[in-house]
């Protein structure tokens, strides 16, 4: 049902309630007054009544009763009834002698009991003889001892008139009322829509969560009727609610930051595939733009595809899978796929494992290049050993050059071992380093000092060129054994008569040492391995220089644990630049 409908049967059944009232009470009054009109009437004809019948007794019989009572029913318009103290009717202006005979006793009518208890009674109901309503009054006759009753009678014509006529009216009434009620519910309906209609249109901005303060102020609050309270308790509800979901969504990034510090990536679909939330790291691991709008069959990843379908009857799976990125390298994801006993939703959670799988490879190349590297010396060791045992001690000129061997090689493996301990500690910070101010060009006057003699015997110059100002943050112990491994490095793949150049600049907060040598090179599909342990460049592994393949890999962690950074770039024309940073003096 309408509001229209509502507000006419409401003014409608108001209206017609009080109209009812007001017919019920005014027909009650109007019904009483003329009753008592009547009766005052009819007590002043039963007065001349009496003064004509004076006493019933007097009559003879029934016939001249009756015709009695027919004369002063004729003069008086009305109708006459004698009747005895015993309560039996002997005449009736309405009656013949023959109805009267029939007649009931009056003794039980009210009106006949008051009058012979108090002299008079009246009495208004339907008489079953004539069949219509009457009004009663009756008065005892003149008889002393045992009086009579003279009973006057007129119908209840006008009082029904009376009420007909207010019957009348009240059905115009009622009609006024229909119209009025069609009226007041169509202004008031118009009313309250207008009202509504904007307080609706300003909630529905509202319920699109179009939080804007103009919207809000579209609301009447100003109001002081049922409207404006209306409109107040939307807007506390609307700001309660804009404050609710400032703070979810402050929550939810700070939930999505948190999974995307957490490295994971985070993909939820709900059961027909389609994404309903994923993070930034999701994104990152799976090399995709955007999942806006995307189903998880349409990813073009068969992995993936492969787990929802799986999840799908084990509720749960994993999978490791690679994927071709843009620059056509390759990245090792983990992916582990469950379904939520909750919501029924999918959530798979992607791991980026290519380091895992890369350290993995570096432990087993590690390993391998361990048991190659120190194979060769022991197998050189064992070989002289077995050859001085089968009588080359006998023969002193043979015997010292197995000797030498021996030596150079349990050397070379002791430099190896005591190279790997200390990459160790190194790496897992074992070794305590003293860090504070060094005045770089001070040390380097001693370095130069200590390694003359080696670039002599090698016939390379060593040149340091500072460009640099203020003091270093490093410990100069480890200091020193970068650039022995640096300028180590350099001698050996640097041809006699040539040069090489220590020099320095700054950079930012750090200051930047370079090594330049003018040897071969280092092929560019090298660079981003020469820093890895017991790595070597084809040419050097081919060439008559020693060495173990972990120099550069103690440069590479000693210079990180002083808070700095190690690179290589080709030197012009020839050779390559090894250089580190090491931050300035705080």
């Amino acid at each position: 049902m309408g509001i229209r409908s509502r507000i006419f049967f409401l003014v409608f059944l108001i209206l017609s309630s009080g109209i009812v009232t007001s017919y019920i009470v005014a027909e009650r009054d109007l019904t009483r007054a003329f009753e008592l009109q009547i009766v005052n009437e009819l007590e002043k004809q039963a007065g001349l009544l009496l003064a004509s019948a004076q006493n019933l007794n007097n009559y003879k019989n029934i016939a001249e009763a009756d015709a009695a009572a027919d004369n002063l029913g004729a003069a008086a318009n009305s109708r006459v009834t004698f009747i005895l103290n015993n309560g039996q009717v002997i005449g009736d202006s309405d009656l013949n002698i023959n109805q009267i005979k029939s007649v009931d006793n009056h003794g039980d009518r009210a009106e006949v009991i008051n009058a012979l208890k108090d002299g008079s009674g009246w009495v208004s109901r339907y008489s079953d003889t004539l069949n219509e309503d009457l009004l009663y009054f009756a008065i005892t006759d003149q008889s002393k001892d045992n009086p009579n009753i003279i009973r006057i009678a007129v119908p209840l014509t006008y009082l029904e008139t009376a009420t007909g006529t207010l019957q009348l009216s009240l059905f115009l009434l009622f009609l006024v009322v229909i119209i009025v009620s069609i009226f007041a519910s169509a202004v008031a309906t118009n009313y309250l829509y207008s009202n509504i209609e904007s307080l609706a249109d300003a909630a529905t901005t509202i319920a699109d969560s179009d939080f804007k303060k103009r919207n809000l102020k579209a609301l009447p609050t100003q109001r002081v009727d049922e409207f404006g309270d209306v409109a107040r308790s939307i807007y506390h509800i609307s700001e309660n609610l804009k404050n609710q979901i400032k703070m979810i969504a402050k929550q939810r990034d700070q939930f999505g930051l948190v999974l995307d510090d957490l490295g994971e990536g985070i993909l939820v679909t709900n059961k027909d595939g389609e994404f309903v939330y994923n993070n930034e790291q999701s994104l990152v691991i799976l090399d995709i733009k955007s999942l806006k709008e995307k189903n998880i069959n349409n990813l073009e990843i068969p992995a993936i595809n492969y787990l929802y379908n799986r999840v799908t009857n084990k509720k749960r799976a994993d999978i490791e899978f690679e994927i071709e990125l843009e620059d056509k390298s390759t990245r090792w994801v983990l992916g582990s796929m469950n379904q939520s006993k909750t919501t029924g939703e999918y959530i798979l959670v992607v791991h980026d494992i290519t380091q895992l799988r890369q350290l993995n490879s570096m432990r087993r190349d590690f390993i391998s290049n361990v048991s190659h590297e120190l194979r060769t010396p022991v197998s050189v060791i064992m070989a002289n050993s077995e050859t001085l045992l089968d009588g080359a001690l006998d023969n002193k000129k043979d015997a010292k050059v197995f000797a030498k061997a021996i030596l150079h090689n349990s050397e070379r493996l002791s430099s190896m071992v005591s190279d790997l301990i200390d990459l160790s500690r190194i790496e897992y910070g074992d070794l305590k380093l003293n860090i504070k101010d060094l005045n770089f060009n001070e040390f380097m006057d001693s370095f130069l000092v200590s390694m003359k003699s080696v670039a002599k015997k090698r016939s390379i110059a060593l040149n340091f060129n500072p460009k640099h100002t203020g003091l270093m943050y490093a410990d100069s112990q480890a200091l020193e054994r970068v650039m022995n491994n640096l300028c180590d490095n350099a001698y050996k793949y640097s041809e006699a008569g040539s040069s090489v150049e220590i020099s320095t600049r700054d950079q930012g907060k750090m200051i930047k040492v370079m090594v330049s040598d003018s040897g071969e090179g280092v092929p560019s599909e090298d660079k981003e391995y020469i820093f890895d342990r017991f790595f070597r460049t084809a040419s050097a592994r081919a060439s008559d220089n020693k060495g173990s393949g972990l120099g550069l890999a103690i440069v590479k962690n000693l210079i990180n644990s002083l808070n700095g950074e190690v690179g290589i770039t080709s030197n012009k024309p020839k050779g390559s630049i090894f250089w580190f940073t090491i931050p300035k003096s705080k």
